[in-house]
């Protein structure tokens, strides 16, 4: 019998990074925030044996154990715990029925994808004052698992992924200042281009 070749993993980062083509509806937004909070201080703790807890997560959402943990040798500390708090998102019995037909090893690459939330929003701000940076949190980790969240549509949860996103709003940033950059330049040269004018006039005089 031939082995089932296992699914490529999803680009790291790629949910974050780039429109969705489409989602499925998942749990409401309020309630994956709410256990975004209630993240037990223990999964946050680089002591945590981390395939461990990404099983039995996967087990609770009804999915078998993912056949590939390769990918889990190379992870940083951050993108570590990161993955550990996606885990515990997924670990909800009553979302299970939301994830489609995704294996394992789909869901395994969709909290990677996740975990390098923390390359644009450190850890410490996914639990801090700020309720926006929870949105955020919760927002990535549905668009990652190819969900929006119940009562909204595609394109509303799209916009407010782009109003809500740390590095979707530092890339709009940087295209501005690159954009006022350029118009700065050009004026800079339409002056000097109209002194010169000036001056070559006056000696003509």
């Amino acid at each position: 019998m031939t082995p089932r070749a296992t699914p490529p993993a999803a680009p790291a980062g790629a949910p974050l990074d780039r429109p969705l083509p489409g989602t499925d509806v998942g749990p409401p937004l309020t309630a994956v925030v709410a256990r975004l909070l209630r993240t037990p201080a223990e999964v946050r703790s680089p002591d945590v044996v981390t395939r461990a807890l990404l099983a039995d997560a996967l087990e609770l959402a009804g999915r078998r154990p993912a056949r590939d943990w390769s990918p889990l040798g190379s992870l940083s500390i951050a993108h570590r715990l990161a993955l550990q708090v996606g885990a515990w998102l997924l670990a909800e019995r009553a979302w299970s029925t939301q994830l489609g037909r995704r294996s394992g090893d789909e869901v395994l690459a969709s909290l990677l994808a996740f975990a390098t939330l923390v390359d644009a929003l450190p850890l410490a701000q996914w639990f801090g004052d700020d309720p926006d940076r929870q949105e955020e949190v919760a927002r990535a980790w549905l668009r990652c698992l190819g969900l929006r969240p119940r009562d909204e549509t595609h394109d509303v949860a799209e916009d407010a992924w782009a109003a809500t996103s740390t590095s979707r709003r530092g890339e709009a940033l940087r295209r501005a200042a690159v954009e006022q950059a350029r118009a700065d330049e050009l004026a800079r040269r339409l002056t000097e281009k109209r002194a010169r004018e000036a001056a070559a006039q006056y000696t003509h005089v």
